[in-house]
């Protein structure tokens, strides 16, 4: 089967659903081609340089074609409409490839448009995916008490055109159930045409320290990082942005560190909240690493956690046998339910309280083994690659 994975941005070496899943697919034994822009992840973003810059290079990556991972990698020329990427020259790369499966991972996108409404001339069957949680989407679009000229502009450029996208579509993967309900809501893709499809990770790369090696490797990093044997490492990975709020973390162990609680923040990204996570005592920041390098921090913590918003370096701090804490707002629960616990969004007090419920490491090691069991059996993306597999070979069975 050859199939073409369509993504707005991709970054080389990095966790996104457009680096793991063609490269399980590609270990299927399929074909697979990933055909993006030229920018890397957030190349639109105008603080991309401060943020990014020093990890992921220039924005701008260029034109041409590379192998990766057991699939090929085309980069396209694109251009940027009201802040959105437009991919250019995407009917004559699609046609030069002739795929039989074209999968899109953003509905309501300039190239999957484009896909809709080539696809009866070159003859390929799409997909695509819903990743917009319910937490994130525009509150003039939940205010069902009156009509503006927002609202309205959203759906003239969103919801129409996703909406008539949608009749071309095969399938839509919405990665937690409240994505669903944004898809359907939002996009007005029919309920009968959206499969909840949960992100997945990576379980051989990441996992908890089991052998003697990967103990004595656990034990020297946390050395040569100033950790103790009895401290409680607690990690949070991605951007130090006032969205994603990691210094409530920062001030959550501050707090406990007042009383002399052996916690220890770890924090690994870049971004505005920087300089005051710094401040504060028992903190340690480090610059955004590639993908495979996370594997090795999170070994070394204790717990994950995430103090707004979803993320999917959970599910890899949860196949790294690490208890998860996040908002009490999240959208996909299961990523939590049973390996992890709830607080208060936005309350740094009562994130502190839940912390101190995690002071113990036999329930620390509870959780954790749950939550490793959990991704080896519903979260691995070699599993999911090919429970989409199935849905792509039933759809190009049928006339």
């Amino acid at each position: 089967m050859k199939i073409v994975i369509v993504s707005t941005f991709y970054s080389e070496g990095m966790g996104y659903s457009e680096n793991c899943l063609p490269k399980s697919l590609s270990k299927l034994g399929h074909e697979v081609h990933v055909v993006t822009s030229n920018l890397n992840i957030y190349g639109n973003e105008t603080g991309y340089f401060k943020t990014y810059g020093s990890f992921l290079g220039p924005a701008d990556q260029g034109t041409g074609k590379s192998s990766i991972d057991g699939y090929t990698l085309h980069r396209l020329p694109s251009q940027i409409i009201w802040g959105y990427v437009n991919i250019k020259k995407l009917h004559n790369k699609i046609k030069e490839i002739a795929p039989d499966i074209v999968h899109t991972n953003e509905i309501a996108a300039f190239h999957t448009f484009k896909l809709a409404f080539y696809k009866p001339l070159l003859k390929y069957k799409l997909f695509t995916e819903s990743h917009q949680h319910l937490s994130v989407v525009k509150p003039y679009l939940k205010d069902n008490t009156r009509i503006s000229f927002k609202k309205s502009g959203y759906w003239l450029t969103r919801t129409l055109p996703s909406f008539l996208a949608g009749k071309a579509i095969e399938k839509c993967y919405a990665i937690a159930p409240d994505c669903a309900l944004v898809a359907n809501k939002y996009y007005g893709l029919p309920e009968k045409k959206i499969k909840v499809q949960h992100l997945g990770t990576d379980t051989d790369l990441f996992r908890p320290a089991t052998t003697e090696e990967e103990k004595n490797k656990r034990e020297l990093l946390r050395s040569q990082l100033g950790y103790a044997e009895n401290d409680i490492v607690c990690i949070y990975t991605g951007r130090f942005s006032k969205d994603k709020n990691p210094l409530l973390l920062a001030m959550s162990i501050n707090k406990l560190s007042a009383e002399s609680l052996p916690f220890q923040g770890l924090f690994i990204g870049e971004g505005v909240q920087k300089d005051e996570i710094l401040e504060l005592n028992k903190t340690k920041v480090l610059s955004f690493v590639k993908h495979i390098a996370l594997a090795d921090y999170y070994m070394i913590s204790d717990i994950a956690i995430w103090p707004t918003q979803e993320s999917m370096s959970m599910l890899d701090a949860a196949s790294s046998g690490l208890p998860l804490i996040v908002s009490d707002k999240i959208g996909e629960y299961d990523r939590i339910e049973g390996n992890g616990k709830v607080y208060k969004e936005g309350d740094f007090n009562n994130l502190y309280e839940v912390l101190q419920t995690l002071s113990d490491k036999k329930e620390r090691e509870r959780l954790g083994n749950v939550g490793r069991e959990k991704m080896i059996n519903f979260y691995s993306w070699n599993n999911i690659a090919k429970n989409v597999e199935k849905d792509y070979f039933s759809c190009l069975s049928q006339p």
